[in-house]
């Protein structure tokens, strides 16, 4: 995703890119969720989930976000929808399995566009 100046003053992971700390930081609520067999663990896992996605979503919604307005779009609809879900989660029995989906088809989505920049790039 393309990223304001406001994203990228927050500490990235190492030398990794920003869709590459993207890509961790989805995969790492995934790690959690799956693993969240107690009620302290998932109501953890669930609030990750949720600052993740709200810190995505406050900066699909600045002006400096250079994504086109339809793909900002369709990433804050989703992200809305995984913030509320996460809510109705802690309190509810529902399974975590939509969020982890959700992750997965973010992190395919940010390798696959990792990997056309870097096609595009060899010619």
């Amino acid at each position: 995703m393309q990223r304001t100046a406001g994203y990228f003053s927050s500490p990235q992971i190492g030398s990794a890119s920003p869709r590459e700390t993207e890509i961790l930081a989805f995969g790492l609520c995934n790690d959690r969720l799956a693993k969240a067999h107690t009620s302290p663990d998932r109501i953890d896992a669930l609030h990750k989930t949720h600052q993740l996605w709200s810190l995505l979503v406050r900066d699909l919604a600045s002006t400096d976000n250079a994504l086109p307005v339809d793909l900002k779009r369709q990433i804050a609809t989703i992200g809305l929808w995984a913030m509320h879900y996460s809510t109705q989660a802690r309190f509810s029995d529902l399974p975590l399995t939509p969020l982890i989906d959700v992750h997965n088809n973010m992190i395919d989505g940010l390798r696959n566009q990792k990997a056309d920049i870097q096609n595009s790039a060899k010619y």
